[in-house]
């Protein structure tokens, strides 16, 4: 089945940890409870298509920066596609070892369909506000799949903790740039709600799956402050 989005050039200058669980789980099975991982096929859809869309979120600015004023912000955001790459690499290995649902393609059309609507007609600075807020929600996630059902050593837990740490620093890249194109700081708390407003509507669907791994949507978007 096709990506949500295609690939972007591949980028190599990633520090992430990832790569290291990516070398060390390729050639294994990921054992998960069934109910797990029935779970997980849901979910992992969703991920995968976010860190292919962050892809080109990020190499666009890159793209544009490398002839534009603020290129010193090029190499920080070269990291992060490299990052997601590697994101969306070791999502998709745990994915392929989970069975597909059957309603598959939808999954995949309404995450498509929410990453192209985030960036319709807004402005830059926007654009990277609401970036640093998505990513901000997906550290949430990503911490209550690692405080979840899981156990805290199972290895999509550990690559869950991985990912977390380089969302953190994609946050404060995202939201640093958005305040430097002029974003106003004081409209932190109106984006993230804005913002969570629209993941919780792609999310809500699959609560029962989130469940299932121990995460509490509820939590996920408690609070309505900065990223």
């Amino acid at each position: 089945m096709k990506p949500c989005f295609p690939s972007v050039p591949f980028f190599e200058n990633s520090q992430s940890q990832v790569r290291h669980w990516i070398e060390q789980y390729q050639n294994q099975t990921i054992v998960f409870e069934k109910e797990h991982e029935a779970a997980l096929s849901r979910l992992l859809p969703l991920l995968v298509c976010g860190e292919q869309s962050a892809q080109w979120v990020f190499f666009n600015e890159h793209q544009r920066n490398s002839q534009g004023s603020h290129q010193g912000s090029e190499q920080a955001f070269e990291r992060i596609v490299a990052d997601e790459q590697l994101h969306e690499m070791a999502l998709a290995l745990v994915q392929r070892q989970l069975p597909k649902p059957s309603d598959l393609p939808s999954l995949k059309r309404r995450s498509q369909h929410f990453y192209l609507e985030f960036g319709h007609q807004i402005t830059f600075m926007d654009h990277f506000a609401q970036v640093a807020c998505l990513d901000a929600l997906v550290c949430r996630i990503m911490l209550a799949i690692e405080r979840g059902e899981l156990g805290a050593q199972h290895p999509f837990t550990l690559l869950c903790r991985m990912i977390k740490q380089d969302e953190a620093r994609h946050v404060s890249a995202s939201k640093h740039y958005a305040l430097e194109l002029g974003f106003d700081h004081s409209a932190w708390p109106t984006m993230r709600g804005r913002v969570a407003d629209k993941l919780h509507q792609l999310l809500e669907s699959e609560r029962a799956a989130f469940e299932v791994l121990g995460v509490d949507l509820d939590w996920v978007f408690k609070g309505q402050g900065e990223p």
